[in-house]
């Protein structure tokens, strides 16, 4: 399972969603400064998510 979803891919997938969401949530509202909340807030999660998984782990970066 690991090569199936590796950290990379996966952390492209959420960053992806994340601007998604964020043009659901702009075509919904049809205004740039008003949000709907959870929207708002599962596009950032999703943000988030795609940071960590990007980072690269301390022990991976001894042995390249």
């Amino acid at each position: 399972m690991k090569k199936l979803f590796p950290r990379k891919r996966l952390a492209m997938g959420f960053g992806v969603l994340g601007i998604a969401l964020m043009g659901v949530d702009l075509m919904m509202t049809r205004n740039f400064f008003t949000h709907i909340g959870e929207l708002m807030a599962a596009s950032i999660i999703c943000f988030v998510l795609a940071i960590v998984l990007d980072r690269t782990p301390k022990g991976a970066e001894k042995s390249t």
